[in-house]
């Protein structure tokens, strides 16, 4: 039974649902589907810490808010230019508050040839939407009543296509900006479909605001991998300490597929990541790679789950982190290694730096295993600086600042040094070691 403190906020939403269907008029099929989340979601309640997967974090300070809805606008070309990627060749898709700003953004005419880009509308109207139609049903009726919320909301979201054997050198960038005065959410919503012998990358980047006004993003990402494509998936997490976010990120991935994600957090009060992979043929390989650096009151909950579902797969799962100040971090990995899935080669690893006395991490590391013929490790280590190594540091001359600074970016430089793109893992790096020297 829905308990008052879950539930009493889930009206709030749905005022805010029936002002946005006021204000668009979405195609029949995106229509129907958001109609059947939204009445799903009237029937939900919110998660609370007595939820087994909620324990350690608590949503009450995002769902009470009185949010708005983002309010569209536009910003400077200057100003996208100064917080864009230097050196990276991109194809751009730039949102100001949770709309899509053609203006700014990279035109059609200059998209390479083998990439379609359609908006979510249109991709459902289209002859070849089987798949999205049947992810969008299932998440119109998801358990999570955020993903519910994100399909009943989602009027930005876009679908892109791989062709088959198509390699795409330039990555699409969707840079997410937030400005206005008011509180407000967004729901950015994004589809992959990497059709087979294919090769893409692709990135969510969060960008940070001025003032203290709070937004909340709520965001999902679902990919699907034909055989032996390969998918290159960055999320860039940079927001300002008044943003919520909560993320779910689904895939699904064929024989001899490659799936490598690179997830970055640093910014946020309380955000909340959820990366599930399904690996439904044999052959395929996810590697999944994350970094958090908190400080402050911020809170930043990982939750990833991976399924073997069938042999000869390979997964390897890779989480570090620091916190400081009154900071906690979660990590919740779980590896579930099905009966059929023989020949299964899984490995996870979360290690977290806690630099004061007040900081927290609740780490767990799951494994279910119903196989016998596999390779299967998993391990969390929660531990502090080794003050050994700063003594050699200082003893060659480098000032306590920055010896301790060099110590804990060689921790997590193990994590970003495996990300592809140079200017990404350039970019990375500057902004990990800005936080650093100056936290």
């Amino acid at each position: 039974m829905p308990t008052a403190i879950a539930s009493e906020h889930i009206g709030h939403f749905i005022e805010l649902y029936e002002k946005a269907k006021a204000l668009s008029s979405p195609a029949p099929k995106l229509a129907a589907l958001q109609d059947k989340a939204a009445a799903h979601l009237e029937e939900m309640r919110f998660p609370t810490r007595r939820d087994e997967d909620w324990k350690y974090t608590s949503v009450r300070q995002i769902v009470s808010q009185n949010w708005a809805l983002g309010k569209a606008t536009t910003l400077s070309p200057e100003h996208i230019e100064n917080a864009a990627i230097k050196d990276l060749d991109d194809i751009r898709f730039v949102f100001v508050n949770g709309q899509f700003v053609p203006a700014l953004s990279t035109p059609a005419s200059q998209w390479p040839q083998g990439l379609t880009i359609k908006s979510l509308a249109d991709a459902l109207e289209g002859e070849d939407s089987e798949w999205l139609s049947a992810k969008l049903e299932a998440h119109a009726m998801h358990d999570n009543p955020f993903v519910v919320m994100n399909t009943a909301f989602g009027q930005n979201g876009w679908y892109m296509e791989v062709q088959k054997g198509a390699v795409i050198e330039k990555p699409v960038h969707l840079m997410m900006f937030s400005t206005g005065e008011e509180a407000f959410v967004q729901f950015p919503q994004l589809w992959v479909h990497a059709q087979t012998g294919s090769e893409f990358s692709v990135m969510e980047h969060y960008l940070p605001k001025e003032g203290n006004t709070p937004h909340f993003t709520c965001a999902v990402s679902c990919l699907r991998l034909e055989a032996n494509a390969h998918v290159h998936h960055y999320r860039l997490q940079r927001e300002s300490d008044t943003a919520f976010q909560i993320n779910f990120c689904e895939v699904e991935q064929e024989r001899d597929s490659v799936y490598s994600s690179y997830a970055t957090d640093l910014g946020g009060a309380i955000v909340r990541n959820n990366q599930n992979v399904l690996l439904e043929q044999s052959n395929t390989e996810t590697h999944l790679n994350g970094i958090y650096l908190i400080n402050g009151e911020q809170h930043v909950d990982n939750q990833t789950f991976m399924d073997h579902a069938v042999p000869h797969c390979n997964s390897n799962e890779l989480y570090k982190g620091i916190v400081t100040g009154k900071a906690r971090g979660v990590f919740n990995g779980k590896v579930l290694v099905r009966p059929d899935a023989q020949k299964t080669n899984a490995f996870q690893q979360n290690s977290t730096l806690l630099l004061s006395p007040d900081a927290i991490m609740d780490a767990k590391p799951q494994l279910e295993i119903f196989a016998d013929d596999v390779k299967c490790s998993h391990g969390a280590t929660i531990g502090q600086l080794d003050e050994s190594a700063v003594f050699y540091l200082r003893s060659r001359g480098l000032p306590l600042r920055e010896a301790r600074t060099l110590l804990q970016f060689a921790f997590l430089g193990e994590v970003i040094s495996n990300m592809p793109h140079e200017p990404v893992r350039n970019f990375v790096e500057k902004l990990v070691h800005d936080k650093l020297y100056n936290h």
